[in-house]
């Protein structure tokens, strides 16, 4: 039955050696948590850290929006087609921020998160808005609306900047 220059290896110690593998791989290869111990990736935590992925993009397209609508206040008044122009790829570029807010569904555990990206996303829109009606109508208090809806804005886009969601460290999900 058995040979004696034959070797005999159980299928148990197959069977551990593979369990202890997968368990060396999973501590080394899975996300961490801000103590460094292992996430499980469960669906809501998934969801979170990709929402959280999210709203980081679009402070920093909000943050394109603010400098876009700043050049135009700050630009040459005579240059009345290049600055239309721009105002409305910048009111555009607004939209489709808002528009990606509204689309992307949201974790329960982030409701808040979401109203505050929305609220900062309709002030730019009125930002860019009174930015185009300034061109279409420029005057002192044009002017002055649109720059202090500029500032309305920028202050709410860095209150959402130092929301605690945006500040921590998201884990790196696959």
């Amino acid at each position: 039955m058995n040979d004696p220059d034959e070797i005999h290896i159980p299928w148990s110690l197959f069977v551990g050696a593979a369990i202890l593998a997968f368990t060396v791989l999973g501590w080394f290869s899975s996300p961490r948590n801000q103590q460094g111990r292992p996430l499980l990736l469960l669906p809501d935590v998934k969801a979170v850290g990709e929402y959280i992925r999210l709203a980081s993009n679009i402070a920093k397209e909000l943050r394109l929006v603010d400098g876009e609508l700043n050049k135009i206040l700050a630009g040459d008044p005579t240059d009345l087609f290049g600055q239309t122009r721009s105002a409305q790829n910048s009111f555009e570029h607004s939209l489709r921020i808002a528009q990606e807010i509204d689309q992307n569904e949201t974790p329960p555990a982030l409701a808040g998160l979401r109203d505050q990206l929305n609220q900062v996303s309709l002030v730019y829109i009125d930002a860019a808005r009174l930015t185009l009606h300034w061109l279409s109508a420029p005057d002192a208090t044009n002017t002055q609306q649109a720059r202090q809806k500029l500032s309305a804005a920028r202050t709410a886009l860095k209150d959402l900047e130092n929301s605690q969601w945006l500040r921590m460290k998201s884990p790196s999900i696959p």
